[in-house]
């Protein structure tokens, strides 16, 4: 509508310039500001008209939930000499596989686990010198048996007792139907918002028309009871039970 009434005016002032130029006649420049400020009167009558009728309210909605998968990410290290870099590889391997077949003794499947390629790096002293190699190889086990990972992670016997270096273990906790929970949470925020539509509205004795627009904030992943918010969203995969919500912004039509 703004838009059609400055189109309007443009139109007009085309016409006028136009027209002054063929006739010279110096009223037309009075006609023209006439029309601008008319022009502008209309368009702030009408923004302001517009928010008269219409209502904004932002909905909120929150779960508590359990993780139903876990990702344990392992990062075992092997240091050798010069020279000893073959040697280096072989007891790599040696040692995952024999980690690998723990792990499936102790009833992890053997999908669930992915080993990664090795790496490898030189190591040098204090005055530059090469003194060997440091070796890194990753292995992912990702599973829904959550209690007995977590008691393999938290519990590494058998990775001290062969002597292997631990360098990095981390557990994240997934959600594998997190879709469908955003769904949910969607759908709650939205009778939300229009429960408080309906609150103010009715409060202020005023209509309420059909929603013309919503739109939908990022969703929070975080730990139970956090205050933790990001404008970009949030996944927290530190913590076995989890906390997600989401705002709705909703405009309404007033009658």
């Amino acid at each position: 509508m703004p838009y059609f009434v400055v189109l309007i005016a443009v139109l007009a002032i085309i016409g006028i310039l136009i027209w002054m130029k063929e006739s010279k006649n110096t009223y037309a420049l009075l006609g023209i500001a006439f029309i601008v400020g008319i022009s502008i009167f209309s368009v702030f009558f009408w923004q302001s008209r517009k928010a008269e009728t219409s209502l904004r309210v932002v909905g909120y909605s929150s779960k508590l939930f359990d993780s139903d998968l876990v990702k344990w990410n392992v990062s075992l290290q092997k240091s050798v000499g010069n020279g000893e870099l073959n040697i280096g590889y072989k007891n790599m391997n040696r040692d995952i596989v024999a980690f690998r077949e723990y792990l499936i003794e102790q009833g992890i499947a053997a999908e669930e686990i992915s080993v990664q390629p090795v790496s490898s790096y030189p190591r040098y002293d204090n005055y530059g010198s090469m003194t060997g190699y440091n070796l890194n190889q990753e292995i992912f086990i990702l599973s829904d048996k959550l209690d007995k990972v977590e008691d393999l992670a938290l519990n590494p016997d058998f990775i001290a007792d062969r002597g292997m270096v631990l360098q990095n273990s981390r557990l994240e906790y997934l959600y594998s139907k997190l879709p469908e929970l955003k769904q949910e949470l969607l759908a709650a925020a939205t009778a939300d918002a229009m429960a408080r539509a309906r609150e103010i509205s009715g409060s202020a004795e005023t209509g309420l028309g059909k929603m013309r627009e919503a739109r939908a904030g990022v969703f929070q992943i975080t730990e139970p009871y956090s205050t933790d918010v990001s404008d970009y969203g949030i996944y927290n995969t530190s913590t076995r039970k989890k906390s997600i919500s989401v705002t709705l912004t909703a405009y309404f039509n007033l009658k």
